[in-house]
């Protein structure tokens, strides 16, 4: 009952203010009177009967500011009198407020754009059932620290023995072909097919759209037709959303298949960018997963699923006991050296772009200090501006706790206008960085404002508001009413101005530390623009088509070089810094003792002759491939400079023999093969342009027939390529599709990309930072001159020259900017080693670095006091000293 009655009370006193205080009026001045009734019936007259019942009542508004002070509600009506009373403020300065408003705006936006990128890549679970429990399952191969996809005999191994887990499922994709189709209009359309076990998509997704998924009776019915899934995109565009496709018979690569089921429109795929598995897969087929074959090829990227009350640890544990298991195994498989690495799978997806994205977010941190720093400033020149105002407040019996409250809560409010504001402006950010992100982002585009991000936003304000009102505040503390009220006619205010130098000193170390950064950061994108990928990307173009045989690319080759304008044809298996499926395998040479057998790896590559030509390659000895370097002549192989040298450091290499995987019987169909090194060829950087990931083997395509992409050198821009490379290849066979039809320089620009990304983001938040940390040293300088006005036309007016005044007002700046400048430097120290990793062909200490940087400081700071200096330098000594 006290509580209702609380909660009456409180609504009658917030909604009903005016009867509320009518009442209480009525009832302490019929209590005065009914006090002075009584000294008039005691003898007293009625004047002096009233002056005594006020007296011994303490007086009417002091009763009346009693009862209200302890009534409900108080403490939110004080709230909203000093929320109209801060209003009032900010709109008789509508300059002041809109400069704070609009630092916050851009410091509060930065924040919300960056952290809607780790929120929706770093912090929001996985799109899937049970996401905290997936985990990513990788194969370490002989002594390098690969991260190697799963053979079927592993994956068998790994769910026999596995308590941890209670699913294990694995995926590898490969493209494919679905043949024109003249009755419905449909052209032949390249797709990109997953082949995956059959629990695999039960794994991510929680049911189908239609149909249903693939199931045991699919594993054992691996005679009968083939059963796909097809994507709700391939569903949409190529069967017209028809719901009768379940069951329907399609013609896919050279035979059909039953669709049984059609996934969700939002399902993707998001699995680390090394596994090469793409976001959106058209088709699944499903692999019957036994232990037949245990020298068999690893290619199946493995996900798995924790039991309930497991961890990663105890799964790791589990999984080198099964490695154990499979290494002991050694004579029934080709690796005697195998170990497993167990990663959660949300952290193994994002550890790529996880320091990125926490460099930005601490860089946008940097620029909100530097913002609430100026902010502070303003506000304490601001409180020194209304000295007068709050002495005689103080003087009346203002306490100081409420000339506090009263700071902080027009800095509350400043910081929530401010982050509405920054709400629009980060989404626009958003917008910005989505359409510039690299493709380490690119399977991340669900950036949305959500609630993480609002309460974040929100959350900052809040911050922020306490942090630079916590300068005017404590001032306010230490008013001394004496002092002030005899100094409050003059603008000399609070003397002291330790804050300030501290503020602004502050303001001026994170603005070197960034700037550091970005330098860096800088520096390593010029470095990757002049690193050499090994070839020449100019006027060189590329396609991709599925399943060509020796006979049909070699006709391609002869139609397109016929071409106006068309200097070479080749093809290759793997373009470098493409994102196709990556194949590499152990190598070792001729002799070598079983102990340096399975040991290192390389990448395989299949190619036609001329392919080293077409792209600009340097072959650096030996030969090329011809036509007759096929299956039923000698085996040979093309090998890097890397290779070449760990093999053979003292050189000789050409007509060494190497053991490779390769597979001459037809696509896939893998084996140990002798081959013969006919050429030397100058390493390509296949997997970035900054590391060399593995050496290169390459071998003629009949010794390995893949999916291919041709490449076409050209004198000059090619029109209508896609058109062309399309009826090229629909005059040899009218099933094939082509894609990915592209010039050799967009592949390049998206191995530029990230560190692109990086170094831009880093610019513009050291651009912010350096307008804000020189608006906060023009700021504080121009009121260090209007505060020494006076002083100044005394020094003019009994002769010091202007020059002088102007060294003076130049060295109180400098006179912060070079502790500011000890203490980025002290800070940088700590901060720049974290970006050795983004960092390429520049050290982190670099003393070149930092005297660039220094003198950026320093030229922008004395140019942003140089307009305070030169002001100064023009007062008028009779002026000046009239001035109050």
């Amino acid at each position: 009952m006290r509580l209702a009655s609380r909660f009456r009370s409180l609504i009658r006193n917030l909604f009903h203010k005016q009867a509320v205080n009518d009442r209480l009026d009525a009832e302490v001045r019929a209590y005065a009177d009914l006090l002075a009734d009584e000294k008039i019936a005691a003898g007293l007259s009625p004047s002096e009967a009233r002056r005594k019942a006020l007296a011994e009542s303490g007086g009417i508004e002091p009763i009346k500011q009693a009862v209200r002070d302890r009534r409900a509600g108080v403490t939110l009506e004080i709230f909203a009198q000093d929320v109209r009373y801060s209003l009032r403020q900010l709109r008789r300065s509508p300059a002041f407020a809109a400069l704070v408003i609009l630092t916050l705006a851009v410091g509060i936006g930065a924040n919300t754009a960056i952290f809607s990128f780790v929120n929706s890549v770093l912090l929001r679970p996985l799109p899937y059932p049970d996401a905290n429990r997936l985990v990513t399952i990788l194969v370490g191969l002989g002594s390098s620290a690969s991260r190697a996809p799963a053979s079927r005999f592993q994956l068998f191994q790994i769910r026999q023995i596995s308590k941890q887990m209670d699913q294990v499922a694995g995926i590898w994709t490969t493209n494919g072909d679905l043949p024109g189709n003249g009755s419905t209009g449909n052209n032949a359309e390249q797709v990109k097919v997953g082949v995956i076990t059959s629990n695999f998509l039960q794994l991510l997704c929680p049911r189908p759209a239609l149909g249903r998924f693939f199931g045991r009776e699919d594993d054992d019915a691996q005679q009968g037709p083939q059963t796909i899934v097809i994507s709700h995109g391939l569903w949409a565009r190529r069967f017209g959303s028809d719901p009768s496709i379940i069951g329907r018979a399609i013609r896919l690569n050279r035979g059909s298949a039953i669709v049984v089921g059609v996934l969700p429109e939002n399902f993707r795929i998001l699995l680390p960018n090394d596994s090469n598995i793409p976001t959106n897969v058209d088709v699944f087929t499903d692999v019957p997963i036994d232990p037949s074959d245990p020298a068999g090829p690893g290619f199946l990227h493995l996900i798995g699923r924790l039991r309930p009350g497991s961890n990663a640890a105890r799964a790791q544990s589990e999984m080198n006991s099964v490695a154990v298991r499979i290494n002991a195994m050694a004579a029934k498989t080709s690796v005697d050296n195998l170990s497993l690495f167990v990663y959660p799978l949300q952290a193994d997806d994002v550890r790529e772009v996880r320091p990125t994205l926490l460099l930005l977010f601490g860089g946008v941190a940097f620029v909100l200090l530097i913002g609430c720093a100026n902010i502070a400033n303003l506000l304490m020149a601001r409180a020194r501006q209304r000295l007068r105002e709050t002495t005689i407040r103080a003087a009346l019996g203002a306490s100081r706790s409420r000339l506090v409250r009263q700071f902080l809560t027009e800095s509350l409010l400043l910081a929530m206008l401010g982050a509405i504001a920054a709400l629009g402006l980060g989404w626009a950010a958003v917008r910005a960085i989505l359409a510039a992100r690299p493709p380490s982002l690119a399977n991340f585009t669900q950036v949305t404002l959500d609630w993480r991000v609002l309460a974040f936003t929100f959350a900052v304000a809040i911050f922020t508001s306490a942090l630079f009102g916590l300068a005017p505040a404590l001032a306010v503390r230490r008013l001394d009413l004496t002092c002030n009220l005899k100094d409050s006619t003059r603008q000399s205010g609070w003397r002291r101005r330790h804050w300030t130098s501290l503020l602004v000193s502050a303001e001026v170390a994170l603005a070197f530390v960034l700037l550091l950064g970005t330098g860096l950061l800088m520096r390593t994108f010029v470095n990757i623009l002049r690193a050499d990928p090994g070839f020449h990307a100019d006027n060189v173009y590329a396609f991709r088509i599925s399943r060509p045989g020796w006979t049909m690319l070699h006709q391609l080759q002869q139609s397109l070089t016929a071409l106006p304008g068309v200097k070479s044809v080749a093809a290759v298996s793997h373009l470098p810094l493409d994102d196709t499926g990556n194949w590499y395998d152990f190598y070792w040479k001729e002799g070598a003792p079983l102990e340096q057998q399975n040991t290192v790896m390389a990448d395989d590559r299949s190619i036609m002759p001329g392919y080293f030509a077409t792209i600009g390659a340097t072959l650096l000895a030996g030969r090329d491939f011809t036509d007759s370097d096929d299956a039923s002549h000698l085996h040979v192989a093309i090998v890097d400079d890397v290779l070449a040298h760990q093999l053979w450091p003292a050189g000789g290499a050409i007509g060494k023999k190497l053991n490779i995987s390769d597979s001459p019987s037809g696509p896939y169909q893998f084996q140990r093969d002798s081959v013969v090194i006919v050429g030397i060829v100058r390493h390509i950087q296949c997997h970035s342009l900054t590391a060399i990931v593995r050496p290169q083997i390459y071998v003629p395509f009949q010794l390995a027939p893949r999916p291919m992409s041709v490449v076409v050198s050209a004198s000059g821009p090619v029109p209508n390529l896609a058109y062309v490379a399309q009826k090229q290849v629909s005059l040899l066979n009218k099933d094939l599709a082509v894609s990915h039809v592209e010039p050799l320089t967009a592949l390049v620009d998206r191995a530029q990309a990230e560190s692109r990304f990086a170094s831009l983001l880093a610019t513009l938040l050291s651009f912010v930072a350096l307008l804000l940390a020189c608006i906060g040293i023009y700021g504080v300088l121009s009121y260090s001159v209007a505060q020494r006005t006076t002083e100044i036309g005394i020094r003019m007016a009994i002769g010091a020259p202007r020059a002088q005044v102007m060294k003076m007002i130049l060295t109180d700046g400098l006179a912060w900017v070079l502790p500011g400048l000890l203490a980025g430097f002290v800070l940088s120290l700590l901060v720049t080693p974290l970006l050795a990793r983004l960092l390429f062909g520049v050290e982190p200490g670099n003393a070149e670095n930092y005297a660039l940087i220094v003198a950026v400081v320093l030229l922008v700071s004395a140019l942003a006091a140089f307009l305070p200096a030169r002001r100064a330098m023009n007062i008028d000594p009779l002026t000046a000293l009239r001035y109050e």
